[in-house]
This record gives C-alpha cells, structure tokens and sequence, in this order.
C-alpha cells in the first residue's frame, strides 16, 4: 500500500473508535494484530493485547473502566509501512470519577492494509493517578 493509503487506513480507524464501532475497527486489524500499552497494573487497559480478540480485551476493560473516552489525533506522518500519529485524549474514570487529559503518540505498522501493531505511548502517570484517586483513602 501507499503511504497515503496507510494513513487513509488510519484515519478510517479513528472514525470507527470515535462513532464507538469496536467491529469496524476490528475488521482493518490483521488477525495477529497487537496492541501494546506500557504502563503500571493500576491502569486496567495497559498491557500487551494480542489478536483481534486481544484488542476486543482491550475494548471491553476500557469501556468497563472509563467513559466520556474522546480522541483528537493529528497530524499524521507515514513512511514506508508505518504511520504515526499524535493527539490528545480525554476520558473519565469511572470508579473514581477522575478525568484524563493526556498527550498521546500512537505509532502504526501496516501490512497487507490492515493494522499489524500499534505502540500507543501516553502520561501513564496521569491515568494511573486518576485511576487510583482516593482508592484506599480513609473516609
């Protein structure tokens, strides 16, 4: 594929997560796709999500975990087989309550035209303190 179509492909991604269409965006991930999210255990979402149901894991915790989840990304660069992409998301926790502002990179590897990886790097500092906020605090 071209680089433009790759990042075609990448925006068509984001336009299904942000009408909340988990199948579409499942449907452009190779089979083996994987998605890795460092960051502490106190993040539910964070890991190393592997396959289509990996990232349908994935999906799920996050929704389980957080709402009112938005993203901007822009701009996007591609070069060869990968794109990469910088933003901002938004969400709230919702066992704390605790919003989420952070700066995002997202760095996509495409083969065939359909997703092969995604290495999302994020504040994970801020996630893990909005989802920790006052668990364990005493009343």
């Amino acid at each position: 594929m071209s680089e433009q179509a790759n990042v075609l492909l990448i925006e068509e991604l984001y336009a299904a997560f942000g009408r909340g269409d988990a199948v579409a965006v499942l449907n452009l991930l190779d089979p083996q796709a994987d998605l890795e999210f460092e960051g502490p255990s106190t993040i539910p979402w964070a890991g190393n999500w592997h396959g289509r149901d990996g990232w349908a894991k994935f999906f799920q915790t996050l929704g389980e975990n957080a709402d009112e989840v938005t993203l901007k990304m822009e701009p996007f660069a591609a070069q060869g087989d990968h794109v990469v992409t910088i933003g901002r998301y938004r969400a709230r926790v919702k066992a704390t309550g605790q919003r989420i502002d952070s700066p995002l990179a997202h760095l996509w590897t495409i083969r065939n035209g359909m997703v092969l990886r995604c290495l999302e790097l994020t504040n994970t500092a801020t996630e893990a303190a909005a989802c920790t906020a006052g668990v364990g605090a005493a009343v």
